[in-house]
C-alpha cells in the first residue's frame, strides 16, 4: 500500500481528497501546514494542489512531488492565474507537472488547453465561474490519469519558452471580487494599464532632461578641472574612454548570432 501525502486544499474544497481514500491500494494523509523531509520517512508520493507553501528543496529531491496547476504552463505561474489567462490575453487552461525548485517550473506530466471564449460568453463569464470551470477539469484530469501518476506510467517534457509569472501582490486594486463581469474588468485593466504606461513614459522623458541638465553640469566641472589640472584631467578622460570600449565591446558581443 503506497503513502500518499496530500497538501493544500481541505476535503470541503476539492473532491480529490475523497476519491483517493477509496482506493484499496493507497493510504492517505493530508496537511495544509509547512512540511519537513523527517515527517515523511514513509511518503512515496506528495501532491500538491492550492498549497500555499513553497516545498523545500530537500523534499523535492527525495521525494517524488506532483503538483496540480490551474493555468496553462508555462504561462501563468505562480499566484492567480485565472485572472491573468484573461488580463494578458493568455492561454487558460490546467497542468499536472512534476515539482521543482521553481515556482511552477517542473516537468508537465498531463495538460488540457481549455477556450472560454470570452467576446462569445462576455455576458456571463465571471473569475468565480471560470475558477470553478478550471478546478474540475484539472480534478477530472488527476483523476482519470491517477493510476499511471501512481506507477509511473506517463511521459514528461519540459516546458517550452518562457511563459509568464505573477506574485500575489501584482493583482490590481480593481478587481474587489471574484464575481465580477470578466470582460468588464478586463476592459477596466487595459485602460489603467494604457494609463500607467503614459505615466511612466512621462517619468522617462522628466528622467531624460534631468540628466541633460546633469551632463551640462558635469562638463562644466570638466572645464574647471582642464583649467586647474590638466594632467590629470586627462588621465580621467582616458580611463573613461578605456571603459567605454569595453562597454562598447560588451554590446557587439551581446549581439552576436
Amino acid at each position: 500500500m503506497k503513502k500518499i501525502l496530500f497538501l493544500g486544499y481541505s476535503q470541503k474544497e476539492t473532491k480529490l481528497i475523497s476519491i483517493l481514500k477509496d482506493k484499496k491500494n493507497c493510504q492517505i494523509f493530508y496537511s495544509k501546514n509547512k512540511i519537513s523531509l523527517k515527517s515523511l520517512d514513509n511518503i512515496k508520493i506528495i501532491i500538491s494542489f492550492g498549497y500555499r507553501h513553497l516545498i523545500s528543496d530537500d523534499i523535492i529531491k527525495k521525494k517524488k512531488v506532483i503538483n496540480l496547476h490551474m493555468s496553462y504552463l508555462p504561462f501563468n505561474r505562480g499566484a492567480h492565474p485565472n485572472f491573468w489567462s484573461f488580463a494578458e490575453n493568455t492561454p487558460s487552461g490546467v497542468t499536472i507537472h512534476k515539482a521543482d525548485k521553481g515556482i511552477d517550473k517542473g516537468d508537465i506530466i498531463y495538460q488540457k488547453l481549455l477556450d472560454f471564449d470570452l467576446n462569445k460568453n462576455k455576458k456571463k463569464l465571471t473569475f468565480s465561474n471560470t475558477y470553478s470551470v478550471l478546478k474540475s477539469e484539472i480534478e477530472n484530469l488527476f483523476i482519470s490519469n491517477f493510476e499511471n501518476i501512481l506507477h509511473n506510467q506517463y511521459r514528461q517534457f519540459k516546458q517550452i519558452g518562457n511563459g509568464t509569472f505573477h506574485n500575489e501582490r501584482e493583482l490590481p486594486h480593481i478587481l474587489k471580487s471574484w464575481n465580477q463581469n470578466i470582460f468588464n474588468t478586463v476592459t477596466r485593466y487595459q485602460k489603467y494599464k494604457n494609463n500607467d504606461i503614459v505615466k511612466k513614459l512621462k517619468l522617462l522623458d522628466e528622467i531624460e532632461q534631468t540628466r541633460k541638465n546633469n551632463n551640462v553640469n558635469w562638463m562644466n566641472i570638466l572645464r574647471h578641472s582642464m583649467k586647474n589640472s590638466p594632467s590629470e584631467t586627462l588621465k580621467f578622460l582616458n580611463s573613461i574612454n578605456s571603459d567605454d570600449d569595453i562597454i562598447s565591446n560588451l554590446f557587439k558581443k551581446l549581439n552576436e548570432k
